[in-house]
């Protein structure tokens, strides 16, 4: 596999960070810890740590195997046409990447936190503390949704053995920091306080649109657990509607990360050919005649992204891989549709966006939250609307009141075995007589478009609700961790976590539980969000 080039923050330089798990105090430690005299000097010091902090939430340096090949593919936003590993990989419930995530987390992330904490700067700098706590939640929130368990409170022990937190004590620690960093944020913002014009890779240093996206992550952190812990679930997703900023609501408060690296969707598909549409978006897309999906997607045979002519498919359609089938050659299917062009020029890595706030209000609405003055009808139409106007589709008058189209049949121009029927027959007009589930489905299948690429995102939520309806792979090489007609529920814990730290690993583990009879460090065990009950 070619990998991506390593991205390396000059601020990194001040220090190296270490393991996750035992030796990372001796390495943060003097001649690389931030100074008095150095954050006086306009912040230049501390404020450089937040380059790395902002573009490590959906990172340029090891996308590929961090979340294109694990949560990208089991969202079936993107699969590839590679067979990396004789075939025998993450794609086909084989796990041979599980460790990116976790090693980005704590060595760019959660080692920033602790050096931060070591010299005081919660104490000296309050303001940029509490945003490198929004930030770091971003990044811990994705990790613990990844695996399960976590070392989170524990993080900077130097006990022999570092114990993981459970989930519920990871989430229930995420709402607690983000009281603390919203009220200290909001204080600044009332200031109009601008000490992070210079590093702020999102909004100039505008730290009003912070105090917003930080109510936004507590709405996407409520829902998550809306099935496993409902009663707090509500409060939270209510505490952030009413703070004073509120919650994003227009584009011009979206949450990106603006990377002078580009997009590595761009590398990876067009210039590697390792990425394509995948069989379910293409079902979906076509299926809804959707005009977001020239813009998402290029069509096949198009001769600068990596690939020959597939001559089985008619030039300018769109045309997506199945997940999990075989594959014996890169060349079947790499004329395939990549993504769409705008990744070969984009700047800007997509975290947080007004549809997906506003599809968040109208399931909350759904559930009985008070989610502000729109019905869930308005909510769901203004998430919908916000994608078409996010990336500039046209359409979105006749799309919004089309009652009829479904998912469409999907035909494999090159193995008839990887056909499939339409998944679901839901339409995209909203139905105020339809049953709660049946409107679930249409604001979680609008969602899935909405919040492509981010597929680690997109994943989470089909565990969570079974929305969209996806497709069962063709192949699985799991040898029983995963069942097919289950999915894929989690990534497995890094070998480095069993060489260093066994014993604190092995009893995380042993808390987790799957249904069929799968349980422990398995592709099929549920995380504690992931019930597998319904969803009212």
């Amino acid at each position: 596999m070619k990998n991506i080039q390593t991205y390396i923050s000059i601020v990194a330089l001040f220090f190296l960070a270490a393991g996750c798990t035992k030796d990372f105090i001796d390495t943060n430690s003097n001649p690389y810890k931030v100074t008095d005299e150095s954050l006086k000097q306009d912040y230049n010091n501390i404020g450089g740590f937040f380059q790395q902090l902002q573009l490590n939430i959906y990172l340029y340096d090891g996308l590929q195997t961090q979340t294109n090949l694990t949560g990208d593919a089991f969202s079936q936003y993107m699969v590839p046409p590679t067979p990396f590993g004789g075939n025998i990989n993450n794609v086909t419930y084989y796990y041979r990447w599980v460790g990116d995530q976790w090693n980005n987390a704590y060595n760019k992330t959660m080692t920033v936190l602790l050096n931060f904490k070591n010299n005081k700067v919660d104490v000296n700098y309050p303001h940029f503390y509490a945003w490198a706590t929004v930030l770091k939640i971003f990044t811990m929130q994705r990790t613990t949704d990844y695996y399960g368990p976590i070392i989170y409170s524990n993080y900077g022990s130097t006990s022999t053995e570092i114990d993981y937190d459970s989930q519920k004590d990871v989430y229930y620690s995420f709402f607690t920091e983000l009281n603390t960093a919203i009220d200290t944020l909001t204080k600044y913002a009332d200031a109009n306080n601008k000490a992070f014009k210079n590093f702020d890779l999102a909004f100039g240093g505008d730290i009003s649109k912070w105090v917003k996206v930080a109510n936004s992550l507590r709405l996407r952190l409520a829902i998550r657990i809306s099935n496993v812990d409902p009663v707090k679930a509500k409060a939270e997703a209510e505490k952030a509607i009413v703070q004073k900023y509120g919650v994003i609501e227009n584009n011009s408060d979206n949450l990106y990360i603006t990377s002078n690296q580009g997009h590595a969707l761009g590398m990876i598909s067009w210039d590697w050919g390792d990425t394509r549409m995948s069989a379910t978006m293409e079902s979906v897309m076509k299926g809804y005649n959707d005009p977001r999906m020239s813009i998402d997607f290029a069509p096949v045979n198009s001769s600068t992204a990596g690939a020959p002519e597939d001559k089985t498919v008619t030039a300018g359609d769109y045309k997506g891989i199945r997940q999990g089938i075989d594959i014996s050659s890169k060349d079947i299917y790499v004329g395939y549709s990549p993504v769409g062009t705008r990744f070969q020029t984009a700047k800007k890595l997509q975290i947080m966006t007004a549809s997906e706030v506003y599809l968040i209000r109208a399931e909350g609405l759904l559930r009985g939250w008070n989610m502000g003055v729109k019905t869930v009808k308005e909510f769901y139409e203004a998430g919908v609307k916000a994608s078409f106007d996010q990336l500039g589709a046209n359409g979105y008058d006749v799309y919004i009141n089309d009652a009829t189209s479904t998912f469409a049949n999907y035909v494999d121009t090159h193995n008839a075995v990887n056909n499939f029927s339409a998944s679901s027959n839901v339409t995209i007009k909203w139905d105020d007589s339809a049953d709660n589930e049946h409107k679930l489905e249409k604001i979680l299948t609008q969602k899935w478009i909405a919040m492509y690429p981010d597929g680690q995102e997109a994943w989470s939520e089909f565990r969570r609700t079974g929305y969209p309806k996806l497709v069962p792979v063709v192949v699985n090489y799991s040898g029983g961790e995963i069942i097919t007609s289950d999915f894929v529920r989690r990534v497995k814990y890094p070998s480095s976590e069993y060489d260093n730290n066994n014993a604190a690993v092995v009893k995380a583990s042993a808390t987790l539980t799957g249904t069929n009879g799968v349980s422990g460090d398995k592709g099929g065990s549920r995380v504690w969000w992931d019930t597998a009950k319904p969803n009212f």
